[in-house]
């Protein structure tokens, strides 16, 4: 074991960054330093434990259990002194230009967008909502590496590197034109099997909607065209006699100018449950923590 006064503590924080990116080269361009610089570093502090920390798998690295049990001791140190140091730093929304970057779906961008024009259009500071990416783990990436500073998401399962909070829940609900031919006052199973429907599926599991959500296996349904947002899939429906599925909050806002009813579905469904996600870096950061209690207050605000 080497003594601690000999022991180049900034390698570390290569070490945690070519773990969380599975790669030299993501971790260099993440750092800011070239990618020989990282592979030295990792080499030297190799040397310096006596153990293998990395092995290579395809293009990328994958740790070992020695890599493994570094990491898990590591990280919730260098967090803990992250959180001292931005905890220190006052943040003023009247006086401290900023941007924010924030994931979130077109339902929560509908739901926020005038709301955050309102709070910030007297503050120093802009709040950005960004189309989050299909791929789930770029998304917990560009949260930990702090490519953006909070997500508004339906999440799966929530890494140890991230912190999370429930923001709000939301339902699905059947949708048709208000003069649909042979739906009226009420929908049975029978009937919304028997219809075309409309479909919009999730981009990250490929899925459509109703079968994410289900409690139970769905029979097959007939299909009249898919979409790639729930506006156009609101466009459709309102068009032909075709049937949909969407966000009871989403439908809320554009029934009336499409000419659309909603319909209790003739199945059980999950609720969707959308979390406020952050790295837990950001935890005690004067200015994430100010993002976080504006949202949740904006939301909490909303006749939902």
């Amino acid at each position: 074991m080497p003594q601690t006064n000999q022991f180049d503590l900034n390698l570390f924080p290569v070490f945690l960054a070519v773990y969380r990116c599975g790669s030299f080269s993501r971790a260099a361009e993440q750092l800011d330093l070239t990618q020989s610089s990282v592979s030295n570093a990792i080499s030297r502090l190799k040397k310096q434990l006596g153990d293998e920390l990395f092995i290579r798998v395809g293009r990328g690295v994958e740790p070992t259990s020695a890599g493994h049990n570094l990491y898990q001791q590591l990280d919730s140190h260098f967090n803990a002194i992250d959180g001292i140091v931005t905890s220190m730093d006052r943040f003023d929304p009247k006086l401290h230009n900023r941007e924010f970057l924030v994931y979130a779906n077109e339902v929560v961008m509908q739901l926020l967008q005038a709301p955050i024009d309102k709070l910030t259009e007297d503050l120093a500071v802009d709040i950005v909502f960004k189309e989050p990416p299909s791929n789930e783990e770029l998304l917990q990436s560009d949260l930990q590496f702090e490519r953006v500073d909070l997500a508004i998401d339906v999440m799966s399962q929530i890494p140890s590197s991230l912190n999370a909070s429930l923001l709000m829940r939301d339902k699905l609900v059947c949708v048709a034109r208000k003069d649909h031919p042979r739906i009226q006052g009420k929908l049975s199973s029978e009937a919304y099997f028997s219809e075309k429907h409309v479909v919009f599926k999730m981009r990250r599991s490929n899925l459509a909607i109703a079968e994410l959500y289900s409690e139970t296996v769905l029979p097959q349904r007939k299909t009249y065209s898919e979409q790639s947002s729930l506006l156009s899939m609101l466009a459709a429906t309102s068009k032909s006699d075709a049937i949909s599925v969407a966000s009871s909050h989403y439908l809320k806002e554009y029934a009336q100018l499409f000419n659309l009813v909603q319909y209790p579905l003739p199945f059980d469904t999950w609720p969707i449950e959308y979390h406020l996600i952050w790295s837990k870096k950001l935890q005690r950061n004067s200015a994430n923590t100010w993002l976080r209690a504006q949202i949740t207050a904006l939301v909490q605000g909303l006749a939902l």
